[in-house]
């Protein structure tokens, strides 16, 4: 009789357990893909108070467009700032006087000004003005600093004003005496913004059918000047005499400007606009070619461009040319970060205020950063890096809170469940065990298997459908042990957060029954231990061609009765050998490299766990097995100190690697703290004149090099990157401690 109430009251909740998971997988869902909306939308970002805080910018359904202010360190929310916009949502933003300006268009079409303070605070200093018939991208301009904005109102009236140092002044230019007869149009003159000229300007259309040029800048009356084309003058000469009486009566020198060459290998060179003559090229500390120029302030210009003369080959680099002093300060720590085809974009922005040392950039959804250009302090914040604040934020998170809302919608599985549950549980409540006896039989399959990463390698539907959400086959790729296995999990996939071939995932695989199920991260180990294979014998090296300036080898190890496969890339100078021993790390179904050779240097200094920001890949033409070989570039971050990293490793084919995303790492705290010293004082090129190695640690060759600066030796002792690898003669780029003659590799002879 027992039995039987107890098979009755386990059929009667049988509706009610999946009821239960059906509301827990559509809350879930829900949850998912409000932060998935969340962190997609597109959002601009700037720094404020000296890079301690960012102010993003998005679009809005109520305002049309809305600020958020979020402190650098604690990432959290600070404060709401709405702003004003018309549907085409459209803005300008540039900084000044350590503040924002942010330009928009509301819906009748009036100019609004807003100056943003660290604080969140806004200002509006147009206070309806001025109104524009257009659109703000082709009347908003920065020249030097200044913020200069032409156009027309909708009565047809062209009127020119500027921004300078937070303080903005306007001119209508049919007020009297500035033109001898009424303006009726207003255009920018072709190229008169850029670095080769002295004074920017626009071209006027008069009622009378003749043609006035206006500076873009003031007289202390806070009125443009004004040139009324002759006769017998063509439009290019009016400019020309335009431009030559405007400078002088600024007192601005049109002999010594800047100008890129328009034929490779683009470098910089000074121009004379008067006389329409070339001069020397810049001398740059290291030549920049496939230069951009970008105006910072009156006395300041960013130069930005690449290493090489093709810059695909190349890294970026970057000097802030103070135009006074004639001296070159290396920003090259923050525009190396930024990838050369974006200097090209109409949303890179670089900000620099006369006098301060603080250097600022912009680049639209994709990153923001600044650098202190006295200290070589410098901080960047990416688009993927501010959407993982985003979703920080209790909104976002799963919690009692949240979940109780939701129930409060009630929509119709809210309510069949509420009867199914609360009913049962009322009558039934010695069924309150089921709950930990499903735990208890995921938690013994979990211990049962391994966990390992892996990668979703094919998406099948299966044709059933649990709540019009699709049962799905999945086929993932994982290595385990050396070798590559598959496996088949089926699961219940919600179409707001869709599954993709490529994608990785985290599985528990049991080896003996050949079967996994799909991890969460509350199913992970927060510290799993790895699995140390030490005296490992090298027996066997297969040779896969070149990688860059190493090797591709396959290495063939042996430990006990096992044998476990590993490929690498062989420096040039160093030398795998036969009958060397190897210690191995095995984690996450990986077999690594841990250190190698009898020149092994001990592994037992302290570690940090730090983060590791893909800024730059560069696949390789080598394929070894199902893993080919990339070489990234990184920005290891950890607490406020950044490091740029170049690293190759054999990624598995299939396996989703973009820039931007984040990867954990650990290296050793005392050669971390070392590395950031030296990158605080001085670099420069030096020459290497002797290489040795001791073993590896993980699979870079770990190098004694001795470099030549100036008549001085330099000792570099550190871990190399093997597919660049140094060897006699390379001039290196490096950063030095002339007292203790320590040095660390900035740069490599060979570009990645």
């Amino acid at each position: 009789m027992k039995r039987a109430i107890a098979l009755f009251n386990l059929v009667f909740f049988i509706p009610a357990i999946v009821l239960s998971f059906m509301v827990w997988n559509d809350y879930s869902s829900r949850m998912e893909a409000s932060a998935t909306n969340a962190a997609s939308s597109g959002r601009s970002l700037f720094f404020l108070d000296r890079g301690s805080r960012v102010m993003s910018i998005e679009e809005d359904d109520d305002t049309g467009l809305k600020g958020e202010l979020y402190d650098v360190k604690t990432k959290k929310l600070l404060k709401e700032v709405p702003l004003q916009s018309n549907i085409h949502r459209q803005f300008a933003s540039f900084y000044q006087d350590g503040r924002l300006i942010f330009i928009t268009l509301d819906d009748v079409s009036r100019v609004n000004v807003n100056v943003v303070d660290a604080e969140g605070g806004v200002k509006e200093l147009a206070q309806g003005t001025m109104e524009l018939s257009g659109f703000l991208d082709s009347s908003v301009h920065l020249w030097k600093g200044k913020v200069i904005i032409s156009g027309q109102t909708p009565g047809n009236v062209p009127f020119i004003a500027r921004m300078d140092r937070g303080k903005l002044q306007k001119a209508d230019l049919n007020q009297k005496n500035l033109l001898p007869s009424r303006a009726t149009y207003i255009r920018d003159v072709t190229g008169s913004f850029k670095s080769d000229a002295a004074v920017p300007m626009f071209e006027v259309d008069l009622h009378d059918g003749r043609t006035a040029y206006v500076s873009g800048i003031f007289n202390p009356q806070q009125l443009p000047l004004a040139y009324i084309q002759k006769e017998n003058e063509t439009s290019f000469e009016a400019e020309e005499h335009a431009a030559r009486q405007f400078a002088a009566r600024f007192g601005l020198n049109d002999t010594n400007l800047l100008q890129v060459d328009s034929d490779d290998p683009k470098q910089v060179r000074t121009y004379d606009a008067a006389a329409k003559k070339p001069g020397n090229v810049l001398p740059t500390p290291m030549p920049v070619y496939q230069a951009h120029l970008f105006s910072l302030n009156d006395d300041e210009t960013l130069i930005a461009g690449s290493t090489t003369k093709d810059e695909a080959e190349g890294h970026v680099l970057g000097y802030v040319y103070d135009e006074k002093k004639k001296s070159f300060t290396d920003v090259s720590a923050l525009v190396s970060l930024i990838p050369y085809d974006e200097l090209n974009s109409d949303e890179l922005y670089f900000y620099k205020e006369a006098g301060d040392d603080r250097l600022f950039y912009s680049n639209s959804q994709d990153s923001a950063g600044w650098m202190n250009i006295r200290e070589g302090a410098f901080n960047v914040l990416s688009g993927e890096t501010f959407r993982s604040w985003v979703l920080g934020k209790e909104e976002y998170r799963k919690s009692f809170h949240s979940f109780v809302d939701y129930l409060k919608q009630g929509d119709a599985l809210v309510v069949n469940w509420a009867i199914w549950v609360i009913i049962p549980v009322f009558m039934f409540g010695s069924l309150a065990v089921l709950p930990p006896l499903l735990n208890a039989s995921r938690k013994r399959k979990l211990e049962q298997g391994i966990a390992i990463s892996g990668t979703i390698a094919s998406v099948t539907e299966t044709g059933t459908f649990v709540n019009n959400q699709p049962l799905v086959r999945f086929t993932v790729r994982f290595q385990d042990e050396g070798r590559m296995k598959e496996a088949t999990i089926k699961k219940v996939v919600s179409y707001l957060h869709p599954v993709g071939v490529g994608d990785p995932v985290m599985i528990s695989y049991n080896r003996s029954k050949n079967k996994a199920m799909f991890l969460t991260s509350a199913d992970v180990p927060e510290n799993a231990e790895p699995e140390m294979i030490e005296h490992a014998v090298l027996k066997r090296i297969d040779v896969h061609g070149n990688a860059l300036r190493g090797n591709a080898l396959l290495l063939h190890f042996e430990a006990g009765a096992n044998i476990y496969t590993i490929p690498v890339v062989q420096a040039p100078g160093f030398e795998y050998q036969t009958g060397e021993t190897a210690s191995l790390i095995h984690i996450g179904g990986m077999i690594r490299l841990y250190g190698y050779g009898s020149g092994l240097r001990p592994n037992d200094s302290e570690r940090l766990s730090v983060q590791g920001e893909i800024t730059r890949i560069r696949p390789c033409d080598v394929t070894i097995g199902d893993r080919r070989l990339m070489v990234f570039e990184t920005l290891i971050s950890y607490g406020e100190e950044r490091l740029r990293k170049v690293n190759s490793q054999f990624v598995p084919l299939g396996l989703d690697v973009h820039v931007g995303a984040i990867l954990p790492a650990s290296v050793k705290k005392d050669e971390f703290e070392k590395e950031i010293r030296l990158l605080r004082g001085k670099q420069g090129s030096a020459k290497v004149t002797a290489v040795s190695f001791a073993g590896t640690t993980g699979d870079r060759p770990y190098a004694r090099i001795t470099a030549l600066r100036n008549g001085e030796e330099y000792a570099i002792e550190q871990s190399i990157e093997p597919s660049y690898g140094v060897v006699v003669g390379d001039e290196l780029w490096i950063a030095y401690d002339e007292r203790s003659h320590e040095a660390v590799i900035v740069q490599y002879a060979v570009n990645g």
